[in-house]
This record gives structure tokens, sequence and C-alpha cells, in this order.
């Protein structure tokens, strides 16, 4: 913004410069014209028009902007500095020894160019072109005219005088442009791999204790003249002992508390460790051979991490839930997606393939405001690994059942190529008779990205076989065979085989979306086979959906038993929403449901009303629900009259996470638990020591870029939340000195990565430095007179050091300004090779000053330099 203002201001100023000289050329000095001219003509003999020097803004298309000094001459020409302008966009330009000639590549390295100013010649290959008054050189710098660029290089350029703007195009690729894009994916490959380059990279902060999240739920059922059942839920998230540890209670008024209603789980990791990356002590969840319809208490090790690291391909899940319904797809406990399922409960996901072992997690949210979520864990049956690549897991517990059945299970699996996985471990569960231990083996191999073959063997169990194939950009199709040996009790199957294909076809025809689906499964016995299939055919239209499937089961040549579900919804303007369900049952020729649905949704809230008519049973089902989402709660009330009676029910839930900083307490209507948050404290940082010292204040900002957070801005406090972030991942925070209120202030780091600390606000202060600026004048002194001198190179140096810490260049009138050095003693220099270069002196040779640390910036005028032509080049000249 600085540096904008400045040039607009010194825009304007040579812009009423030059028209003063316009004006003095062609009216008052017609009769003298000779003597003027020859007073514009240093290092220019033969030329014989007046010019002036201003700077201007070059636009080019695909990369964005930037300002150049250029030399525009009374004939309208306009002459552009060839070395400014081509390192400007990258393209290779070196300067001759004397300064007089520049060469280099343009487009490619064997497209070689040459420019000469004494021959006043541009040779572009085996392309020579002359042209007399198209080369100038002004101190000790060549700028060509503008339409020879593009007659030369394909670069042309159009000049707007009263905008000071030029427009550029060129007929390649500019290098500033291809870098910028190859840049740009880099950057986003960094960004998906998690090493996007940053300022500075806040890691873990550990604690002993500290408590910081608190989940609360409340319900209540009553049915008129009977009984009133209650819940209540509490979870409290804190950490322990240097890890995440998350406690809840679920207590119902008619079930004896016990160890079933109390979840806790105690979770380490450290994603840059390399033996141990993560642990669990509590209640743990793990992919398992066997069938456990238990908790397991227990503990895990592993060495893969828990970021989300996303190889090639993707492979579909598709199931029911309840209709509209938004599911969430975690991956490692990461949402990566969501969706809504559509009138019929329907929902469809694209699982990215993920390297290493993937714990993957549904979770269910009602429309109607369900006081809580379902968690559905999913075993993945692909495991890839980067090449060379080996990865471990270790867990051992209790069951929860009447037996305490001892579980352990060990598994391994390693990366040979790229596309080739194996895998092998074994599982012990004490309470299958005779078979407690399961060794087993399995690979993965992936040929291209849209194939997916994997195999299984658990010994004494079963073996598997599972084909992934997407053969268009989302349709798929699954065939999954299992084998399972007889007599086996791990699985608890007492069929011998089981085929199962799934077919997935979405497509979209202008604003129809269709998605078709087939399954079909058999199960063999030994005396028969048990066959189902489901079709199923889901669209959309605008408003409009219909989803209309068929479900048939069967065995061996037996007449096949069918029903068929027809759903259709309609939503109209102003958040009302029609829907109608119903199900007909083929083989007997009678529906067996009938429903309808009104639902009117308002901000923070919907009502709806249900009608259902159970035909098999002879009852009607009667509901109204309200709903409504607080700042701190979402509440939820029905009214339901079925089978003669009528019930009611409340309910409401909310979360709190404390430790925000100034005794604040962020409240939400969604769960805190399992969550961490960010506290950003803007200081100005007067010292330059990175700490909130006292005596420095707080800064307030308005604008902050986080990439997955929801920030918090608040009126009585400068200090900025970020809550519900995903615990043990790093987030990216992102600043812009633009933001800040004073011109003279910049953020220390503009980009900072920060892994985030669980069930707590983690404090991150963020200095923002103070910068002085400088400003004086290059004069040029000729015939004893003294006058402005642009395109002078001023250096800044630390005291007493040769570092340079900034530099900046004269404007066309002399003008030297930079604003950006922090506090400090410094020195000024004008640059000793561009002294040497035009055979100049300077007094003083350098000067000091020092940059006082204020509030609102220092500012040092005086910064004057005089520059003299030597000695020897006068007496040439006298002689």
């Amino acid at each position: 913004m600085v540096e904008y203002r400045k040039h607009i201001l010194h825009a304007q100023r040579s812009f009423i410069y030059f028209y003063f000289l316009l004006f003095i050329t062609l009216v008052i000095i017609p009769v003298s014209k000779t003597k003027a001219q020859n007073s514009l003509t240093y290092e220019r003999p033969d030329t014989s028009f007046v010019y002036d020097e201003i700077p201007v803004l070059v636009l080019v298309e695909g990369y964005g902007s930037f300002y150049i000094d250029v030399i525009y001459t009374d004939n309208d020409l306009l002459y552009i500095n060839i070395e400014d302008l081509f390192k400007t966009l990258k393209i290779a330009c070196f300067v001759g020894q004397k300064g007089d000639s520049l060469g280099g590549f343009i487009e490619n390295e064997g497209r070689t160019y040459l420019i000469s100013f004494d021959k006043k010649q541009v040779k572009v290959g085996d392309k020579i072109i002359k042209s007399k008054n198209g080369l100038l050189k002004e101190m000790g710098a060549v700028y060509m005219e503008s339409s020879l660029f593009g007659e030369a290089f394909g670069i042309t350029m159009t000049f707007n005088f009263r905008a000071l703007t030029i427009i550029l195009k060129s007929e390649f690729e500019l290098p500033v442009i291809k870098q910028q894009r190859i840049e740009k994916i880099q950057s986003n490959l960094a960004k998906f791999k998690g090493e996007e380059i940053v300022d500075t990279i806040l890691h873990r902060n550990y604690h002993l204790f500290r408590f910081g999240t608190l989940d609360w739920s409340a319900a209540s059922f009553q049915t008129w003249n009977g009984s009133t059942d209650n819940r209540l839920g509490v979870g409290i998230g804190t950490e322990l002992l240097y890890g995440e540890a998350d406690v809840s209670v679920n207590y119902y008024n008619k079930q004896k508390l016990g160890n079933r209603q109390l979840q806790y789980l105690w979770r380490w990791v450290d994603n840059d460790k390399s033996l141990i990356k993560q642990a669990q002590v509590g209640k743990i969840s793990n992919q398992t051979i066997s069938f456990i319809n238990s908790q397991i208490i227990g503990a895990v090790i592993r060495n893969s991490p828990t970021t989300v690291r996303k190889a090639s391909g993707y492979y579909t899940i598709n199931a029911f839930t309840e209709p509209n319904w938004t599911v969430e797809l975690y991956i490692n406990n990461v949402l990566v997606d969501y969706t809504k399922a559509d009138v019929s409960g329907l929902y469809v996901f694209k699982v990215p393939i993920v390297y290493g072992y993937t714990i993957l997690k549904l979770k269910f949210y009602g429309t109607m405001g369900e006081e809580r979520t379902e968690e559905r864990s999913m075993n993945i049956p692909y495991t890839v690994m980067t090449a060379k690549k080996f990865e471990y897991g270790l867990s051992a517990g209790l069951l929860q059942d009447s037996s305490l059945s001892r579980f352990g299970k060990a598994d391994f699996n390693y990366g040979v190529t790229r596309f080739f996985t194996v895998g092998g471990g074994v599982e012990y569960l004490s309470s299958i008779p005779k078979a407690a231990l399961i060794p087993y083996t399995n690979f993965t191999w992936q040929p291209f990205s849209k194939l997916l073959i994997n195999g299984e063997y658990d010994h004494g169990v079963k073996a598997r076989g599972l084909l992934n194939y997407g053969f268009t950009k989302n349709a798929s199709i699954e065939i999954d065979y299992t084998r399972y040996k007889k007599g086996q009790l791990a699985t608890r199957f007492s069929y011998l085989e089981e085929r199962k294909v799934k077919l997935s076809l979405p497509c979209r025809i202008n604003k129809l979306i269709v998605f078709a689906k087939l399954d079909y499964t058999q199960f063999v016995y030994s005396e028969f086979r048990y066959n189902l299939t489901n079709i199923m055919l889901s669209s959309y239209y605008k408003q409009f959906s219909s989803n209309t499937s068929a479900q048939l089961n069967w065995i061996d040549k037996r007449p096949a038993y069918v029903t068929v579900d027809q759903a259709l919804s309609y939503r109209m303007s102003q958040g009302l929403t029609i829907r109608s369900s119903a199900q007909y049952n083929i083989s007997e020729g009678n529906f067996v449901t009938c429903k309808a649905e009104i639902e009117k949704k308002f901000p923070k809230g919907c009502l709806s009303a249900i009608y259902e008519r159970n035909v098999t049973y002879d009852d009607n089902f009667v509901n109204v629900t309200f709903k409504y989402d607080l700042s701190f709660t979402r509440i939820n009330s029905s009214v339901t009259h079925s089978n003669g009676k009528f019930t009611t029910s409340e309910s409401a839930q909310g979360s709190l996470a404390f430790g925000g900083g100034n005794k604040y307490v962020y409240v939400s209507n969604n769960s805190s638990v399992d969550k961490g948050g960010i506290s950003l404290y803007p200081f100005l940082d007067l010292n330059n020591n990175d700490i909130f010292d006292k005596g420095e204040r707080l800064v307030k900002l308005s604008s902050v870029r986080v990439m997955g957070g929801k920030v918090i801005f608040r009126k009585n406090d400068s200090i900025i939340r970020i809550p519900d972030l995903n615990p043990f991942t790093y987030y990216t925070v992102g600043f812009s000195d633009k933001d800040l209120e004073n011109i003279a202030w910049r953020f220390k780091n503009k980009l900072c990565k920060v892994l985030i600390d669980p069930n707590q606000f983690k404090r991150i202060d963020i200095p923002i430095i103070v910068v002085g600026e400088v400003s004086g004048t290059a004069f040029f002194v000729k015939e004893n007179l003294m006058k402005g001198i642009g395109r002078i190179l001023i250096k800044f140096y630390e005291k007493n050091s040769n570092k340079v810490v900034a530099e900046t260049l004269s404007e066309s009138d002399g003008y030297i300004y930079y604003m950006g050095l922090t506090p400090g003693e410094y020195v000024a220099r004008v640059d000793s090779v561009q002294l040497s270069k035009l055979n100049f002196t300077v007094d003083p040779p350098q000067i000091d000053f020092s940059v006082k640390a204020t509030e609102d910036g220092d500012i040092i005028e005086g910064l004057d330099f005089v520059l003299h032509a030597r000695q020897i080049e006068s007496l040439d000249k006298k002689k």
C-alpha cells in the first residue's frame, strides 16, 4: 500500500513536470530550440527529441502488475529499460562489460538475442533489426523503443498516457508466468502433503494436566398416563500426561449405571516420531477378523501417523440412513467430506485411497436436531503404502463380555512398490474354542488409479478376494468373493461362501442428476443358496427428487419375494418441503406403509409434521416436531400419537470450551470434546524480540485467514479465537499487512503453521513490528547546476556490518524513499558498482542514521547524496 501511494505521488509529480516541459518546449522556446535540446542530450548527441522519465504501471495478464521507469518523448515514443523489464519478467539478460550491450535467450535456450547500443541493432537468432533511434542510453542503462519489443521478441505493449499504464502481452509463455504456475502447482501439492512453505511452525505444547472442554445433553420422553424416561449425558475433554483424555457418561433413569455407560480414552500423538507415532489406552476400537460385539478395554501403539496422506484413486461406498440426514466422512479422525442423504436415506461417498493404516468413521446428524450422533467404524480392505515404507500396529485388551475374553493383535504393512503393498499379522481371541490364534496375510495391488485388487487369507477362517474398478469418471463396479472354512467360529457365519457384486452408475444430463445402483449378494450354504438383490434409481431435478428401489430375495429356484419403495420430495419456496413415500409388496399384492411429511425451515430451525399409515398393523402414526438452534444449545421437542397413545419429548445439547483468554468461554450447540482451538494475541513488538512484554499492547484485527476454521472477533478485546479444530493436525493461519490500521506496521510472520493441542485453546502471540521510513534526494552536479537524478541505487547496511538489509532506486526526479526498516542502527550508501560503472563520485560516501522504536514508526529525512562526474572525464571533454 505504501509503495502504491509512493508511486502514485511521484507519478503525479512527474506528470505535472512533463506537461510543464512540454509547455515550455512548444510555446516559449521555439526560438532557442537548439539550446534546449542540447541540454537534454547527455550521452545522446545525435538525438533530436525532448523526453521525460516517468514511472508507469505494467499490467501482465496471468501475472499481475509492477512499476517500471520509462522514457516518454515529445513525439509520443515510449522507451523501456530493457534490463529492468527482462529481470522482472524473469527473461535471461546479461549486461556486457562496458554496459553497451545486453544478451541472453528468449522463450528457450535455443533462441538467443544480442542488443548492441553501439551498432544500433537487435539480433534475435538469425534475425537482425537495425534502428537508428530505437535504442537510448541513460545513466548507464539501455532503453529500447516499445514497438521494437514486439518486432524482435513478440512482446507487445499498449501504453495509456492518461492512466500511466502499459498492457503487456506476449506470443509465448513468459518465464515469470511459467514460474508462478509451477509454484502454484507445487504450493497446492505441498498443501496436500502438509509441506506448505510457511514463515514459522508452532509445534505442540505439552502439559501434565489441562482442563478444556465439556459436552452436555439432556432428553426426556413422556408417555401420557404412563412412564417418563430421562437421559443425561456429560463429556469432559482434557490434556492428561501429555496426551488427550476424554471421558463421558450417559445416564438413563431406567438402567443401572455401569461400565457400559462410561466411555474413556487416553490418546497420545506425535507424528514427528519414528518408532511410535500414536498410542491409546482405554476403550479402544480396532479392525478385527473375529466377530466382536463388545467393547475392548486395552491399549494400542502404532508407528502410522494420524495425518491423511492421499494416494491416487478412489473407491465408492453407499448405504442408507434416515432420509435427509447429514453424513460426515472422517479418515483418521479428520473430516474429509460430507453429504446429505436423499429422500430414501441413500448416501454416497467417493473415498480417497489413503497411505497407511486407515480408520474410517461416519457420523450421522438428524434433520430434527437429534441429540446424539451415530458413529460407524468400517473395515478398510485397501491398505496402500509408499515404496519401502513399513508400518506396524500392536493392540491388546479385555472384552466387556461375560467371560472377559482376552484380545490381542499385531499387524504390519510394507510397500513393495508404489503399486503393490503386502501386509499380515496375527490376531488372538481367547473365546474362540480351539482356534484362538489366527495368523493372516493380505495384499493390495493398484496397477492403475482406477483399479484396486485386494487379497486376504485368514488361517482357519476365510479367504477373500476383492476388485474395485472405476470404468468412467464416477461409475464403478465392485466384485467381492469370500470363502469360509467349514466349522469356523470366528465370524459366527454359518454359510460357506459369500458372493457380492455392486454396480454404481451416476450420470448427469444437463440439470438432471441420476444415480443407479445394483447390489447382488449370494450366500452359499451346504444345502441351498440364498440370494438378495437391490435395484435402485435415484434422481434429482431442480427442486424435485425421486427414489425408486426394488428388493428381491429368493432361495435357489423358488419364487422371489419382491417389495418396491417409492419416495418423492419437492422443495418449494420459502423453505417449505413436501415428501411422500410408500412401500408396496408385489408378492402379496398390497401396500405395507404410506407416509406424507411437510417441513418448514426458517433461520436456525424448522417445524415438521408427519403422517404415516402402517397397513400391515392397521396403525396411524402422527408426529409434529419443532427444532431450534441457539448459539449455546440445540433444542428439540415433539408430540407423537400412535396406537392410541400420546407421547412427548424434549431434548437439548451443547458444549463449552474454556481457556480462550480474558475469561472467555466458547459456547456451541455442537460437540467440543476431542476438539482444539487457537487464541491469537497480535501485539506491537516494539523491541523486536518476539515476546509480548510488559508495556506492549494488543492490536485489533478484522481479518485472519485459516483453512477449515471459524474465526471469532469480539468488540471488547483484541484476542482472536478459532475453535472447533481437529487436534494433532496442522492448520495454516495467514495474515496481511493491509489489515493493519497503521501503514508503518508489519506482521513479522505472515504465514504460520500451527499444530493443534487437544481440548484447549492454544495461545499464539503474533508479533507486529513497527518499521521506519527514510527519505532524501540523489543530486547530480553538471556545469555548476544541481538537479535530481533517477535510477541511483541506494543500499542500507546494518551498522558495523557489510550485510545489506534493504535497497531502493531513486525516482526520476532524484527522490529517495524506503519504508520497512526495523528499529536499529544503519548506514546508507550509493552502490559502489554503479558509481564505478557511471564513472561518478558521491558526497558524502555514506550517511549514518538510526531508526527508533515508536508506535507510529520513525521518520528519517535528509538522506541526500550529491554525485559528480570524475575529473578525468571533464579533462577529456575540455581537450
